[in-house]
């Protein structure tokens, strides 16, 4: 479609390709009650004896020309995950957020980066602490916890900080590598 000043529109082939496939699908009578444009003048614009579309009919027109126009949306796939998928579980919803949050960022990193970050958690303790008895946990996840929870608000706070800053860099490093 090409713009004039008189605010119409000039046909192109595309147009006419797409209302021509449109009319083998609807009937004027249907395209006429659903938009409000008289039967002749659909036929007139079928039979190419047009050569210009008001913009207020076009307007009317256009939302039913689109799938004949732009063709069908094509299927996008998601983009990749990184990390574990979200977990529902009764236990999980009576965590504290910090809790969760830490759960999320440890699942980004492997197993090497997992066990640094237990061992730095139980070090950061003056007294070795109980893993967490959670079912819905894995073993590693469930000592992490248990050190987490056995530290004080303070601590939890700045170890938390710690790991979010690396499963930061460590998401970003990920995601290059995708791309």
């Amino acid at each position: 479609m090409i713009m004039s000043d008189k605010g119409e529109k000039s046909f192109n082939k595309e147009f006419l390709d797409a209302v021509e496939k449109c009319s083998e699908n609807l009937s004027f009578e249907d395209i006429s009650r659903l938009n409000g444009i008289r039967i002749e003048l659909l036929r007139r614009y079928i039979d190419r004896q047009a050569k210009n579309i008001r913009t207020e009919t076009w307007d009317k027109l256009y939302p039913l020309l689109k799938p004949y126009l732009e063709g069908p949306e094509p299927i996008k796939e998601p983009p990749p995950r990184l990390g574990a998928a979200y977990r529902r579980h009764p236990e999980l919803v009576d965590m504290l957020s910090e809790q969760k949050v830490l759960l999320d960022e440890f699942a980004i990193f492997g197993e090497k980066e997992k066990k640094q970050i237990i061992r730095r958690f139980a070090e950061a303790l003056t007294e070795p602490a109980e893993p967490a008895s959670f079912t819905s946990l894995s073993a590693q996840e469930n000592e992490l916890m248990g050190h987490f929870m056995a530290m004080d608000k303070e601590m939890r706070d700045t170890m938390l900080a710690e790991v979010t800053a690396e499963a930061t860099a460590e998401a970003r490093r990920q995601r290059k590598e995708l791309f």
